[in-house]
């Protein structure tokens, strides 16, 4: 079967809206056979448009597997829209969670470490309390047991047998003069030299009682005499006086140190057990606080042999830059991880930018953090050239850590445009040395702007002020080493301290003079112009 598509209208079919025409010329057999069944006329063609409805109805059934295709190609878009966002999502989530964790655990940043280092590192919270309890004779501790204890105390006084005002001289002496005082009036109650003592009246109311009985009392008072006689060891008074010999060496037993069983001796064993114990556990707690502290050094000495000691020297740097920049209008930038003029170069740690008011408006210093062994002084060199090259720098800066300095280095050294300075950020007197190296840099880009002859001569003070201040720096650090090592030079190192000290303020001033001379110079000229 053939079908066109005509623009006319055809047949008396009813026309409505979206209504199409067709002139359809039939060539099937079995169709041809079928619609000539029918008159010609608008029969015919009523069957004619029911046939082909019929067929437009079953090829769409047939279509479904193109709209199952659809629909599954929609899913996996869909699928694919839910997995984007829940990366997106988690990503975010990801990011979230490290600034949090990184908030409290950063190695500097965070909250964690900056609260140990304040109570492990050197005059830290932790140092502060054990000095203040342990350390030296001015310690709680040894105020403590040397104000109950010790030599200067009240109980050691007591206790002492060589004091004659102690508890145990005081003792004895009590003891002996009542002993005294209770033999004394025994033998006196019965010594007949005595008229009032008790034997004494006793004999003589027996006697003129009864003078038949004076045998018999002789017989009596020689057996009294016997019993209250010291040569009959027998006798009531020996016994007496025996025991009380015995009261009186029990007592002195007991108040003894010569005897290890005695009480006192006992006390005196005890406290000192006491006392030892407090050392020792003293003792253990002095070689807890030595092995832990020497533990985190051991730590700062394995974190200084490791890569990230390298970092930690560039932030140190950084802080200085800052500190020294704070009131001069400069601005510092540290661009160590940004690409600087040069395709894929990062050369060049930070760059300080000199304020309006300095006499080089718009000048550029780059600076180089180093604490690395491996570079020698043509390295550093090279690598100061490329680093002004790639930041747009007019003079360049090296800052090498003293710990890994080449050895030989000068303190502060110029090649040119570039400056080479060593310091060590654990000792404040080489911060003198990183001061002059920024002063010494930005009197060079002040000569770069300026070429005239009064420039070139004030900047031949300033390079001698520079040296002088160097090897002043140099004597300053031996000054350091020989207070450290040699103390009864005290007074000679610190007068050359004082006098090196002068030296280095004279040649600073003479320094920040020239220039100032320099921006006031820049200034006119650009009045002038």
């Amino acid at each position: 079967m053939d079908v066109k598509q005509v623009t006319s209208a055809h047949g008396d079919c009813n026309r409505g809206e979206g209504a199409l025409s067709l002139s359809v010329f039939v060539t099937d057999p079995e169709v041809v056979a079928e619609l000539a069944r029918h008159a010609d006329g608008p029969a015919r063609e009523q069957y004619a448009l029911s046939a082909l409805r019929l067929g437009v109805l079953a090829l769409r059934q047939a279509s479904g597997s193109i709209d199952a295709d659809r629909i599954r190609s929609e899913g996996e878009r869909l699928v694919g829209d839910v997995r984007a966002l829940l990366s997106e999502q988690a990503t975010a989530l990801t990011s979230n969670l490290s600034g949090v964790i990184a908030q409290y655990f950063d190695p500097q940043t965070g909250d964690l470490p900056q609260r140990l280092d304040r109570l492990v590192r050197r005059d830290g919270d932790l140092e502060a309390v054990l000095r203040r309890y342990l350390d030296g004779e001015a310690s709680s501790l040894a105020r403590t047991l040397a104000e109950h204890v010790g030599e200067s105390s009240p109980l050691f006084k007591h206790l002492s047998p060589t004091q004659s005002d102690g508890f145990l001289a005081t003792l004895q002496q009590a003891i002996e003069e009542t002993l005294r005082a209770s033999r004394d009036h025994v033998l006196l109650q019965f010594s007949l030299d005595e008229k009032d003592s008790a034997l004494s009246r006793l004999v003589a109311e027996m006697t003129d009682s009864n003078g038949k009985l004076r045998a018999d009392l002789a017989a009596d008072i020689d057996t009294v005499r016997r019993e209250f006689s010291l040569d009959q060891p027998d006798g009531a008074l020996s016994r007496l006086v025996k025991r009380v010999d015995d009261t009186t060496a029990q007592v002195r037993s007991s108040l003894t140190l010569d005897s290890e069983t005695s009480p006192l001796a006992v006390l005196r064993r005890e406290l000192l057990t006491v006392i030892k114990s407090l050392n020792d556990a003293n003792t253990a707690f002095h070689t807890e606080v030595r092995s832990t502290l020497e533990a985190l050094q051991a730590r700062r000495a394995e974190a200084a042999q490791s890569t990230r000691h390298g970092l930690e020297f560039e932030d140190a740097v950084g802080n200085m830059l800052t500190q020294q920049t704070r009131n001069s209008g400069d601005f510092v930038q540290c661009v160590s991880q940004s690409v600087g003029r040069i395709p894929r170069c990062k050369v060049g740690d930070f760059v300080l930018t000199l304020g309006p008011e300095s006499a080089a408006p718009g000048a550029g210093i780059v600076i180089e953090a180093k604490e690395d062994r491996s570079y020698d002084l043509r390295k550093m060199v090279d690598e100061l050239t490329q680093a002004r090259e790639n930041r747009g720098a007019q003079v360049g800066i090296a800052v090498l850590s003293k710990a890994t300095a080449p050895d030989g280095i000068e303190p502060l050294s110029r090649f040119g445009a570039d400056i080479i300075v060593v310091w060590d950020r654990d000792d404040t007197t080489s911060d003198i040395l990183f001061t002059a190296a920024l002063s010494l840099a930005r009197a060079l880009v002040v000569r770069e702007r300026s070429q005239q002859e009064r420039v070139q001569a004030e900047f031949g003070a300033i390079e001698d002020a520079v040296r002088r201040i160097a090897k002043a720096g140099e004597s300053l650090g031996e000054i350091v080493t020989m207070a450290g090592t040699v103390r009864s030079h005290g007074d000679k190192i610190r007068t050359r301290a004082e006098r090196l000290q002068e030296d280095i303020d004279q040649q600073l001033a003479v320094l920040r003079q020239n220039v100032e001379g320099l921006k006031q110079f820049s200034s006119d000229e650009a009045a002038a112009a």
